[in-house]
């Protein structure tokens, strides 16, 4: 029997189909803690896929937000069904459209269509997506972003309270160019207006439920959002890769990893929060995912381990030199090819 899971308007000629659904495997909180474990790129989008299929969502709607072909996401579940939790993910068909060549020749494509008016466009978003790093009594910040087209689809900005509750956010909005750059103005403008929200669960749905109402389709914001006060720094992230903790009482690097859909696309997943305890010396690196994805010359992704690997070497420096170590590594793997995608670092050093 063919399935389908598209949404039908009454006036469809088309013949109405059986709807694709889940086999119950396992519960939707089951589901959601394998997606939550999950380290391995493919896996992890294999069990984002099952899981928001256990919430009711239709494979169209997976697929506008996912970016991958409703066929392939059919095939995935019906891999899930027949094989089950444990046996579909011994021979998981490698998710379409994970080769990055394609992306490196249309960005240079990008690149070679410059004009005046993009250039313009360029310089006023830089101006105002590059706010004041903030000075804070307890902390010592840098930050820096570089785009890898006209206009950037990464942002990240700050809100200073007076009681020295310091809120963070660093964000990757998909694709790049003018769509982007409508993301990313409307995101600042929600932080600008709701920045001060106490809870952060709060400001994440509130973000996620008004971009979705603007209906900006195929458009979403992955962000990570931090809150500092007192030595402990509460994180959620919407997309985002992982944040890389550095201790400086042992020298080593933790990763936290927040599972998340991005903003603007299902407004009723959800997200966790997280708490860290800060001690003096300890360094936190925000990121978007544009450095993890820089190519070599043999269109390898530098990828989390190598990142991990540089930041513990730099890490106990103060942020602009943990930075410029990042940076300098970052151009020696791509060897001075032009960016495949947008990168941003913000940097937080308790100070000693």
């Amino acid at each position: 029997m063919t399935y389908t899971d598209s949404n039908r308007k009454n006036n469809d000629p088309r013949p109405r189909m059986k709807r694709l659904k889940l086999t119950g495997h396992l519960s939707g909180s089951e589901i959601f803690e394998r997606y939550r474990k999950t380290t391995q790129a493919v896996e992890r989008t294999h069990w984002q896929i099952i899981y928001l299929k256990s919430q009711d969502k239709t494979v169209g709607e997976i697929a506008e937000v996912t970016g991958y072909s409703e066929a392939w996401i059919r095939r995935l579940i019906h891999r899930y069904n027949a094989d089950g939790p444990d046996g579909f993910g011994a021979a998981l068909p490698k998710p379409p459209g994970m080769v990055p060549v394609a992306k490196v020749q249309q960005l240079e494509a990008d690149h070679a269509r410059k004009s005046e008016e993009l250039d313009t466009a360029r310089a006023v978003q830089l101006s105002m997506l590059s706010p004041p790093v903030p000075e804070h009594p307890d902390l010592d910040i840098a930050v820096f972003m570089e785009t890898a087209s006209e206009l950037g689809g990464d942002y990240y900005d700050f809100h200073l309270d007076d009681d020295g509750t310091l809120t963070i956010a660093v964000g990757d909005a998909t694709g790049h160019g003018a769509k982007a750059g409508m993301m990313v103005t409307a995101t600042k403008s929600l932080f600008k207006a709701m920045g001060h929200e106490p809870d952060l669960l709060a400001l994440v749905r509130r973000f996620t439920q008004t971009l979705k109402s603007l209906n900006l389709r195929g458009l979403y914001m992955h962000l990570t959002l931090g809150r500092y006060l007192n030595d402990q720094l509460d994180l959620v992230v919407a997309g985002m890769p992982p944040i890389l903790v550095y201790r400086a009482a042992t020298g080593h690097v933790e990763d936290v990893v927040l599972k998340g859909m991005p903003l603007g696309s299902f407004p009723d997943f959800p997200y966790q929060q997280c708490t860290l305890a800060l001690d003096p010396g300890d360094t936190v690196l925000l990121m978007s995912d544009g450095f993890l994805e820089l190519l070599n010359a043999e269109g390898a992704m530098l990828e989390p381990h190598r990142v991990r690997a540089l930041f513990e070497e730099a890490a106990g420096a103060e942020p602009d030199a943990v930075i410029a170590h990042l940076r300098e590594a970052g151009t020696t793997w791509a060897n001075n090819r032009p960016l495949n995608d947008d990168v941003t670092f913000v940097v937080l050093r308790r100070k000693v």
